[in-house]
């Protein structure tokens, strides 16, 4: 039998690559992956956070990572504002209001983006961020695909900030640099994780 790997915790390169790969054996799993997206995506809805927020900021998962289309549902029959992110040049990215999945196309390496006659949302402080992320750690850091643009847009965002995230995937603590952003909320298929801004590098936080 092969040793159990056990991820390198002080290599963002090799963290990246590590949970990369564990992603894709779990999508090769279909119901199983089902089944936690689905109880991801129901944990944040029945969160107070998503309650109390006027719009949501929405991501459309590849294959690999944790599905948000109920999400979306739930919110539009809510009554919420829902956006999905574009990137510009330069590294930026905004966010265009959606009215249903419909007004999603292929964009870049095929991932789905608004239609170019969205409207661009701007967010305000009842807006939920929702990211993507490969794991996060205790303190609300998250580990994304390398490309920073919400580290970025997170630097000047007001609202609350939720990664949605396999329990299997969240490590004790993730290298971090200056630039990158904790998350308020940390939604796994276990649990919710909620970090408090003045004190997200404690391990004192509430587990519900």
């Amino acid at each position: 039998m092969n040793a159990v790997k056990t991820p390198p915790l002080k290599d963002k390169q090799a963290l990246r690559a590590f949970f990369t790969e564990k992603r894709r054996i779990l999508a090769k799993d279909r119901e199983r992956k089902r089944q936690l997206d689905m109880e991801i995506q129901s944990r944040l809805i029945l969160s107070p956070e998503y309650r109390s927020a006027d719009a949501l900021l929405l991501y459309a998962a590849r294959d690999f990572e944790v599905a948000t289309l109920s999400i979306l549902y739930a919110a539009l029959a809510n009554g919420k504002t829902v956006a999905y992110p574009r990137c510009e040049e330069g590294g930026e990215m905004i966010f265009c209001a959606v009215t249903s999945p419909a007004d999603l196309i292929p964009g870049r390496f095929g991932i789905l983006v608004p239609r170019q006659d969205c409207p661009v949302f701007i967010p305000d402080e009842r807006t939920l961020c929702v990211c993507p992320a490969l794991c996060c750690d205790m303190s609300g850091y998250r580990l994304g695909f390398g490309g920073g643009y919400y580290d970025r847009f997170l630097s000047g965002f007001g609202g609350v900030s939720a990664a949605l995230c396999y329990s299997e995937a969240l490590i004790p603590m993730l290298v971090h640099n200056d630039h990158d952003i904790p998350m308020r909320l940390i939604v796994t298929d276990s649990f919710i994780r909620h970090i408090q801004s003045a004190d997200a590098l404690s391990p004192e936080t509430k587990l519900r």
